[in-house]
């Protein structure tokens, strides 16, 4: 199976008001042609940070290290014009709020046709067309209407599909999709999710798929990233994951989903704390300070990642008692 993009112990270091801060921390994994990798975690692990990096729109004075290979070019050693040519051609984002994410002075089918203008180089006219087509494949209602409008006159699902539109307007080879059913109810979500997942086997392009909701990626992808403070703790195939979860954050994820079948009176289990601020970050384990198993050694050892089972593998001292829920 075709590898189109790789990921090799990318680390992205932030300067904030406390110093540099690694925002991201030895990164590392293959995404093949077809297949839909998801990467999950709460919010401030790093996920958004991990797409910013291999679209090379980090924040000003960030810093990278390591390698992000797509079909073998290193985007991280590319100038800002080569980075530009790939951008919205090769590799394309669906950015996680649909309600900012579109300028709201520019009709829409300029905007979905402005991709189609740049890398295609077409003219205003065709790619007024081509971009009429894409809000009918994206199931825009009345694409005809539509693509004259401004955004501010499109409902929010409608917004995330027009982004849907441009990010596929040029057929990437690779697609990330940062939360893209971010304030949208629940049917609306399926919808997307449902086109995103379609329009990608269509195309047979990689996608990537951020989310803080677990149902979602285990719904969605064929390969899973679970991230905690900037490094990935456990990683391998949906099936191996969710058959049995190795890490103790993975597992408390795992718990605080809705039961079906529970008791009106039955309260959520969560995880107890929060996220560190990355320039904050503990020594040795960055979930020791919540997890219910840490011991002393913990606060002193980056845990390396250990092989779980096949193509399965965690960042654990203590595998097997956080496997046996001890």
């Amino acid at each position: 199976m075709e590898t189109v993009l790789e990921a090799d112990r990318l680390t992205v270091t932030l300067q904030t008001a406390a110093g540099p801060a690694r925002a991201v921390r030895d990164l590392s994994f293959s995404l093949q042609r077809g297949r839909c990798l998801g990467i999950v975690g709460e919010s401030g692990c790093g996920k958004s940070m991990t797409a910013l990096a291999i679209m090379g729109l980090l924040p000003e004075g960030a810093h990278t290290a390591g390698r992000v290979l797509l079909h073998g070019e290193d985007l991280l050693a590319l100038d800002d014009a080569r980075m530009c040519a790939i951008r919205g051609d090769r590799i394309a984002m669906i950015f996680q709020e649909p309600m900012t994410s579109l300028n709201p002075l520019h009709r829409i089918g300029d905007q979905v046709g402005e991709a189609l203008r740049l890398h295609k180089r077409m003219g205003r006219r065709e790619a007024w067309e081509k971009a009429l087509f894409l809000l009918e494949r994206v199931g825009i209602p009345d694409p005809h209407r539509r693509i004259g409008q401004y955004p501010h006159q499109l409902s929010g699902g409608q917004r995330q599909r027009v982004m849907i539109a441009m990010a596929l307007a040029n057929e990437p080879d690779v697609l990330i999709a940062d939360e893209p059913t971010t304030a949208l109810d629940v049917t609306i979500q399926r919808q997307i999710l449902d086109l995103i997942q379609d329009l990608a086997a269509e195309t047979g392009m990689g996608l990537i798929l951020i989310s803080h909701d677990l149902g979602v990626i285990a719904e969605n992808a064929d390969d899973v990233l679970v991230m905690y403070g900037g490094m990935v703790v456990e990683q391998g195939s949906s099936e191996a994951i969710f058959r049995r979860f190795a890490h103790p954050y993975a597992q408390g994820l795992f718990a605080a989903i809705p039961k079906l079948g529970a008791g009106r009176d039955t309260r959520l289990r969560t995880i107890p704390g929060t996220v560190p601020d990355i320039a904050d970050l503990p020594p040795g384990c960055p979930f020791q300070n919540r997890c219910p198993r840490a011991e002393a050694v913990c606060a002193v050892t980056v845990p390396p990642m250990e092989r779980v089972g096949e193509g399965h593998r965690a960042a654990c001292l203590f595998l097997d008692k956080a496997e046996a829920g001890a």
